[in-house]
């Protein structure tokens, strides 16, 4: 039997949930409703619940600290499906409403994965588009152009580090001093 227990909510992650009051999951949203859940899941230290599922039954021996965590990753996941069924439209509500948080997510992404697919095209896009105007500052156009691979990591199309720093190079005007490019880029 999995001991229930009541969730800790501080003042700062109440405030910080009001984000998702303000729009409700309809579907042609989901990108950003998704990007504001993660917001206030990591505040809460919540966040994965979204990416583990649930491990399986654990035997009756198990360790104490192993009961312990599937018991956090049950009440975790209770309270986080409550939120997200909280910020949908109610037909959505009623799809979802038996499913646990990882479940849901990911049938809600299989739902949506063309709008994922079209934010994905366009990231990709801006970060190879992307060119340095002389005379900006570099430190802001790596800082730009790493946001833009982060995007695309949290897209399903993760970069390896040589090529990030390849086209983020390239996007340098080629008056820019090639010492100074290595050292701002492997910081």
């Amino acid at each position: 039997m999995v001991k229930m227990t009541t969730p800790t909510v501080t003042p700062s992650s109440l405030t910080i949930r009001s984000i998702l009051e303000k729009e409700k999951l309809s579907g042609a949203n989901f990108l950003h409703w998704f990007r504001q859940l993660r917001i206030v899941l990591k505040l809460e230290k919540k966040d994965y619940v979204l990416d583990e599922p649930i491990s399986e039954e654990i035997p009756t021996n198990a360790a104490k600290a192993l009961k312990d965590a599937q018991a956090k990753h049950v009440n975790d996941s209770t309270e986080v499906a409550c939120i997200m069924l909280k910020t949908m439209t109610p037909e959505l509500q009623k799809t979802f409403e038996f499913h646990e948080a990882f479940e849901m997510i990911e049938q809600l992404r299989f739902m949506f994965q063309v709008q994922a697919k079209q934010e994905r095209f366009e990231t990709l896009n801006a970060f190879i588009g992307c060119r340095m105007v002389e005379g900006s500052s570099v430190s802001a156009h790596v800082l730009k152009m790493k946001a833009y691979v982060e995007q695309l990591a949290r897209l399903g199309f993760p970069f390896e580090d040589g090529l990030a720093n390849n086209v983020i190079r390239d996007s340098l005007p080629k008056s820019f001093n090639q010492s100074v490019i290595k050292f701002t880029i492997n910081d």
